[in-house]
């Protein structure tokens, strides 16, 4: 684990296919959007790399994804804030109703799996990011 702080990268010269010439810059923050998918990615890309670290092969042949409790925790915590807004008990469905394509419950995948390009530019990625991480490791020390 690297010390706590915030670890903020760009790369400049990546072009999807190689890392040669590929240089990194830190940077002090992004914006909201970038920032939002850099710690996702990020995360990914960390879970990856250890669980390849590990003997996990790669691709792998499927990922079994169940329901998520957080959602479920964030939606009573909805209700429950919504039904105090009011003074009095309201139907949950009354939070989606006649809404549910404008919210997450409505979720649907951007892309299939298996697009070997991006399979093949996000395995650049996890080598540069495990390289950042280890040289920060090296720099700052584990904690």
């Amino acid at each position: 684990m690297i010390a706590v702080g915030f670890h903020r990268y760009t790369l400049e010269n990546f072009n999807g296919h190689t890392l040669d010439g590929v240089k990194e810059c830190e940077v002090a923050e992004f914006d909201a959007a970038s920032e939002v998918r850099a710690l996702v990615e990020g995360q990914f890309l960390s879970m990856r790399a250890h669980a390849e670290g590990f003997g996990m092969p790669c691709p792998p042949k499927r990922i079994i994804a169940t329901d998520s409790a957080s959602m479920g925790a964030a939606l009573r915590a909805a209700h429950g804030w919504l039904c105090n807004r009011k003074g009095k008990f309201v139907a949950i469905s009354s939070m989606y109703t006649g809404r549910l394509e404008k919210t997450s419950l409505n979720c649907k995948l951007s892309a299939s799996a298996g697009d070997q390009q991006l399979v093949s530019k996000y395995t650049l990625l996890m080598k540069k990011r495990v390289e950042i991480e280890n040289r920060l490791v090296q720099k700052l020390g584990r904690t």
